[in-house]
């Protein structure tokens, strides 16, 4: 499993945002609308995945469950609207955290593919 602070380091980095707290924003911001998709079982095995910080996002998603049927672009609105990104920097950051979540755990890159609409596949694709 990642670490919160390479999880945080990776995205602030790769993201190119000033500081650390942005990045950790954003990382919680994306498990949030990510975990709002997801059915119980699938959101409680990203719970299992993700570092322990990062577990209270989880449940603000859980709470504000969107639905398996939402679709990539009201993923994309929910990470962007709280810190006023577009969609594309929004995209950039999804597929940031997903990626370096799943980097290690094929198990749970699968589960999450499973459980969401094909044009999600797009989050499992390294950002350029």
């Amino acid at each position: 499993m990642i670490s919160h602070q390479q999880l945080v380091e990776e995205v602030a980095s790769r993201s190119r945002l000033d500081d650390t707290e942005a990045a950790d924003a954003a990382v919680h911001l994306v498990l949030a609308a990510l975990s709002s998709r997801l059915d119980g079982p699938r959101r409680e095995h990203l719970r299992q995945a993700v570092p322990a910080h990062e577990r209270g996002a989880l449940d603000r998603g859980g709470a504000a469950a969107a639905g398996p049927a939402a679709r990539l672009d009201e993923l994309l609105a929910d990470v962007a609207r709280p810190v006023g990104a577009t969609p594309e920097q929004a995209l950039f950051l999804a597929r940031t955290v997903v990626c370096r979540l799943t980097a290690e755990d094929i198990g749970l890159a699968a589960d999450l593919r499973g459980a969401l609409p094909d044009e999600f596949g797009t989050l499992f694709a390294e950002p350029d």
